[in-house]
């Protein structure tokens, strides 16, 4: 097991939240190549609602801001919502506001629906592509689930219209809003890392960090594997933690033990 010092180090380093992730370095898995290419194919078809499941830490997020990110360089309006649970006035601005309505001194929800609703039949005029992308969509609200229902209805779906991409943690999928489900063209379901990716990973995540000259073999590999679940998240903490544990250690090999006491610490 290793020693004291380094799991002493973990424990700090865990406990005061010092390693927190997105993906570091970002890795585009088959998985995600995947997702991706189905959520392209919602947009091609111009799908109503597409929704994108997945546990918690399998990267859905992360997945979203990097496909969003080029979907806005190729022109598309892409609306992207991270916190459908607060009040419908405040899921409404925020929606006007990257939509680029003309709120002004607009202040009630049908003010800014009305807003919204004039900006979306703009940029449908002007045949600009249209997706809406709602995550952590297990934590909304009736009424904001309401408004999503709304939007789907009226500017989702035609070729002229746009797309609502939902994602939602596929443990709280039996608690989704069976109306927008039952709306859905498409679900995807973002599947957790093989050992073969999280060795391709760990090539990725050692060129990222060539001062810490971090080595894993393939038993390390496969213990990272087990502990992790597949998840990208856990992954990275654990690559992040080996590479802190080992630099206060004075060593460069990632072991089995290490990855199990990394673990633990992290449960």
């Amino acid at each position: 097991m290793p020693c004291a010092p380094v799991l002493a180090l973990v424990r700090y380093a865990s406990s005061l939240q010092l390693i927190v992730a997105p993906m570091s370095p970002f890795f585009e898995s088959p998985a995600y190549l995947e997702a991706v290419a189905r959520l392209e194919y919602a947009l091609q078809r111009h799908d109503r609602v597409a929704v994108l499941t997945g546990v918690v830490g399998s990267g859905k997020s992360t997945l979203l801001e990097k496909w969003t990110a080029k979907l806005r360089r190729e022109g598309a309006i892409v609306p992207y919502l991270r916190t459908p649970g607060t009040f419908e006035h405040d899921f409404l601005w925020d929606l006007a506001i990257q939509l680029k309505a003309n709120v002004g001194l607009v202040t009630t929800p049908a003010e800014l629906w009305f807003e919204i609703r004039e900006q979306l039949v703009a940029y449908t005029l002007e045949q600009r592509p249209i997706v809406i992308v709602v995550d952590h969509v297990e934590e909304i609200a009736r009424e904001t689930a309401d408004i999503l229902l709304t939007l789907a209805r009226l500017h989702c779906g035609t070729e002229a219209a746009g797309t609502l991409i939902l994602s939602v943690d596929s443990q709280h999928l039996h608690a989704f809003d069976t109306r927008l489900l039952r709306l859905a063209d498409l679900k995807i379901e973002l599947e957790a890392w093989n050992s073969d990716d999280i060795a391709q990973y760990t090539q990725a995540y050692q060129a990222a960090h060539p001062e810490a000259n971090l080595t894993l073999d393939q038993a390390a590999v496969e213990a990272v594997s087990r502990y992790s679940d597949g998840l990208p998240r856990v992954i990275s903490q654990i690559l992040d933690l080996s590479r802190l544990a080992l630099e206060a250690n004075e060593s460069a090999s990632v072991t089995p033990e290490t990855v199990e006491a990394i673990r633990e610490e992290l449960l």
